[in-house]
């Protein structure tokens, strides 16, 4: 990437990053160390035309959710995301050039930044 002086990086986060989550404290911090991460290299690597960015899905439709369907009740947008849905955040962040050392909340309505 440094060699063609072009590159995206989206790193994987969690809405647990920023709330108490559903897994545990060791969860929560490590996805808050990897928006820390993602802000580091972004700063470091604006200059060279690399994008540094992430994608923080809460309460996804995959097997960590299955028989948590209680946990539907949390989101306003009543249901699961979709993994799908999780990687055409991925993709716009790709597309774009200009945003770096962001994160995208994916939380359907659960929290607003």
């Amino acid at each position: 990437m440094r060699a063609q002086r072009w590159g995206r990086i989206v790193n994987i986060s969690s809405g647990a990053a920023r709330g108490a989550g559903s897994i545990g404290p060791h969860y929560n911090a490590s996805k808050a160390g990897l928006e820390g991460l993602t802000r580091g290299y972004a700063a470091r690597l604006v200059k060279e035309g690399i994008t540094v960015n992430a994608v923080a899905p809460s309460l996804i439709e995959t097997d960590m959710m299955k028989g948590q369907e209680a946990l539907v009740s949390r989101i306003p947008m009543g249901r699961f995301g979709r993994a799908d849905e999780v990687a055409k955040a991925v993709l716009m962040l790709v597309d774009n050039p200009y945003m770096t050392g962001q994160t995208v909340a994916m939380s359907g309505g659960m929290a607003f930044n």
